[in-house]
């Protein structure tokens, strides 16, 4: 088991270290069972953990991303608006 003692953004591609001053999005969500379980395979939640995960998002990376808990997948990064449509080939923009 690896701890992250050194918190940072959700964001894989962002390398911003934890800092709550700055700003940005704190997330909870459930952890999956597997997650919670200790190193022998037994409940961690007997010895005073809890199956909640916390998440952050920097400043930066909460203007563009969300987080997004789906049960049996784990935590998803999504984009805070869906991408627009291609538009036409055919288009005509009037001249003014």
């Amino acid at each position: 088991m690896v701890l992250n003692l050194r918190p940072k953004c959700a964001n894989p591609s962002c390398a911003a270290s934890f800092d709550w001053l700055a700003g940005g999005k704190l997330f909870r969500f459930p952890r999956e069972h597997q997650e919670h379980l200790s190193m022998d395979g037994r409940d961690a939640s007997t010895n005073g953990s809890h199956p909640i995960g916390h998440f952050w998002l920097c400043e930066r990376c909460s203007n563009v991303y969300t987080l997004h808990y789906e049960p049996g997948r784990g935590v998803a990064i999504l984009p805070l608006w869906p991408e627009l449509p291609a538009a036409k080939d055919n288009m005509h923009l009037p001249a003014f």
